[in-house]
């Protein structure tokens, strides 16, 4: 019998040493977990709303903002940056004017724009412009001020007019109030994930819309690890011909494609 080289208690040794190694790598791979769901706080980084906003649905990103706020101003380039390539494609981002108090002027422009089928981005960085850098406030507040600025920006007087008073702008108008009230935020610019995660912004751009992005899909990474573990095995069941058989309904089946009105 050949005699072992290396004296057993050099092997255990080694033995116990790789135990301990594999230990210390699991210990800092599950608090590295830990340390990622607590990334946000709740209470530090955002509160929880006791009665979910029932029209809100998960994965949407609501912003309630004011043409009249600097704050909103401020963050109005890093939130158009993150729109464009910041943001998780599965969100789904909702903008409101919030409505209070003698702020139904700014609300009222914000939907009359997208009533008359404006270029919106166009339009609200104009409308934020206007109100901050050239000192026209009046637009926000006067309902004479904000058809003149509307027609000055390519609109049709008697279409601005049609549309201040329409029945679908008040209807938006009144869900816009209501949205708000639900919030429960005090001030602006601010947001609602999920329909029940509320966020105040501040002025650290990049960690508020990282937020964003981590509470609109704290739900959905949720849902997908409750998926059943033999989900994945019913799918790979499926018959193999069955893509076939679905290539081989004739093609007289298939229904021509609707044709919707024009707008």
């Amino acid at each position: 019998m050949r005699a072992s080289f290396f004296p057993t208690f050099l092997v255990h040794g080694v033995f116990m040493l790789k135990k301990s190694v594999i230990a210390m790598l699991l210990a800092a791979a599950f608090a590295g977990g830990a340390q990622a769901q607590l990334k946000y706080v709740e209470g530090a980084d955002y509160t929880t709303l006791a009665t979910p906003v029932a029209e809100a649905k998960a994965g949407q990103v609501i912003n309630f903002f004011w043409y009249g706020c600097g704050h909103c101003y401020a963050m109005e380039p890093s939130l158009q940056k993150w729109l464009g390539d910041g943001k998780y494609a599965s969100i789904d981002f909702i903008r409101i004017p919030a409505f209070t108090g003698n702020w139904e002027g700014g609300a009222r422009l914000f939907y009359v724009v997208r009533e008359l089928g404006m270029a919106v981005p166009e339009m609200d960085e104009k409308i934020f412009d206007a109100v901050h850098k050239d000192g026209k406030r009046g637009i926000i507040f006067d309902k004479g001020a904000a058809m003149k600025f509307l027609v000055e920006n390519g609109a049709k007087q008697e279409d601005v007019e049609k549309a201040w008073k329409s029945l679908a702008v008040q209807q938006k108008l009144n869900q816009a109030r209501d949205l708000f009230n639900a919030s429960q935020l005090d001030g602006v610019p601010g947001f609602i994930v999920d329909g029940k995660y509320v966020i105040a912004a501040d002025n650290n751009y990049p960690r508020l819309f990282d937020k964003l992005n981590t509470l609109a899909t704290k739900n959905a990474a949720k849902t997908e690890e409750a998926k059943p573990a033999d989900a994945t095995k019913a799918e790979e069941a499926k018959p193999a011909d069955a893509s076939k058989a679905e290539e081989a309904k004739p093609a007289a089946e298939e229904k021509p494609a609707e044709t919707k009105p024009a707008a």
